[in-house]
């Protein structure tokens, strides 16, 4: 087991940790400080970390806390491997909240994730920083490594990103009778788009919002949407097909040709392989009987419904599969519980809140509008993290 925050720590160092209290001064100045620090990365998603961590954020989500609150204690998590930064918005909530904070970093770490050790690394020599940054530990191991396992079995909670197979390993690992789990496993995405609305707003700024929201981690985000559904007429979204890619392509080629941007959305000849391979073992486990359709950076499917061995072979990589729909009421008996973010345009948030409440569907944790798909939230796969990070007392 390697601990790589904080440098030349030793295994000993997790023994002598302590819980803090929730919401203390120097942990809401280290949150600001590494939010500043990160709002000047020319990195998209440390910049957006920079962002969740301004001051009026951080008041916001404190204001929305449960009263009378105490840290878990010991918050064990494994980070995700397809998106490379998303475990430190978990484990920065967790931090603020007292805990002390063991993350195992993917072995795929990239640049973003380097770049945000080594902006943890400056603020931990700061001595105004250090007591709040030592209750946080992040380390590389392999599952089996025994300080792991005992790491595991020690902790108070604990925090699964990974296939559903390996969630199900890691959950029948021993721990403590009031240890609580807490997984996140396989999710897809989708995206509702109101024909009429795009025809109306052909020059609108939803082609950069979808482009964000979907290629920003080459799909790979659990939150990006791999499934489209248009909403309209068989001939107005035709139409607006039409229109859209147009302009969502026309977007993806205005990106100047060096900027950070065009290096994020372009298709490496790994990504192309990875998605003709997808596309394959889909049609030969017959789950496509349709086409792909070429479609500048992107490649659409047309599909009648939501599929599930459709979804769990879905390559990423601008694949999107593209669904019509007259109205939502062909939407509701197809929704599952791993249908995660649905991101919308044309349609007003409040009313389709209130069509997901009034009738109890059976999947949906979010609903954004376009361009918000990977914004983080506290409210996380249907948990409120930040009462499940704490214990309260009545």
């Amino acid at each position: 087991m390697q601990i790589v925050f904080p440098r030349q720590a030793d295994n000993e160092l997790l023994q002598r940790l302590a819980p803090a209290t929730p919401f203390h001064s120097d942990s809401t100045a280290l949150l600001e400080m590494l939010g500043r620090s990160c709002l000047h990365s020319q990195s998209a998603p440390l910049a957006a970390l920079g962002f969740w961590l301004r001051p009026a954020h951080l008041k916001q989500m404190q204001l929305h806390a449960v009263q009378n609150i105490r840290p878990r204690g010991r918050v064990v998590q494994i980070a995700p491997g397809n998106v490379d930064t998303l475990f430190i918005y978990v484990a920065l909530l967790a931090l603020w909240l007292g805990n002390v904070v063991v993350v195992r970093l993917s072995s795929r770490g990239g640049d973003d994730e380097g770049e945000l050790l080594m902006l943890l690394e400056g603020l931990r020599q700061q001595p105004q920083y250090a007591d709040a940054l030592s209750r946080l530990v992040l380390l590389r191991c392999e599952y089996e490594d025994p300080e792991w396992l005992k790491c595991l079995t020690a902790a108070d909670m604990r925090i699964f990103w990974g296939s559903d197979q390996t969630l199900l390993k890691l959950a029948s690992l021993p721990k403590a009778p009031h240890c609580q789990d807490l997984a996140f496993g396989h999710k897809h995405s989708l995206c509702l788009l109101n024909a009429a609305a795009i025809l109306a707003d052909r020059d609108g700024d939803w082609a950069g919002r979808f482009v964000r929201d979907t290629l920003e981690f080459e799909q790979q985000g659990c939150t990006s949407p791999r499934t489209l559904i248009w909403l309209g007429t068989p001939d107005a979204v035709n139409e607006a097909k039409q229109c859209f890619w147009q302009g969502v392509n026309a977007f993806v080629r205005s990106q100047p040709k060096e900027s950070a941007a065009a290096r994020r959305y372009q298709l490496s000849e790994a990504g192309a392989m990875e998605r003709l391979i997808g596309l394959q073992q889909l049609a030969l486990n017959g789950a496509l009987i349709t086409a792909s359709q070429q479609q500048g950076r992107f490649v659409t499917v047309p599909v009648d419904g939501l599929n599930l061995s459709q979804e769990q072979g879905h390559p990423a990589q601008g694949v999107l599969f593209e669904w019509q729909i007259d109205s939502l009421s062909m939407l509701l008996p197809e929704l599952r519980p791993h249908h995660q973010t649905l991101g919308f345009y044309g349609f007003q948030r409040d009313e389709l809140v209130a069509w997901a409440v009034s009738h109890a569907v059976a999947g949906l944790d979010r609903i954004e509008p376009l361009g918000q798909a990977l914004v983080f939230h506290p409210i996380w796969d249907g948990s409120n993290l930040i009462q499940q990070l704490v214990r309260q007392l009545r």
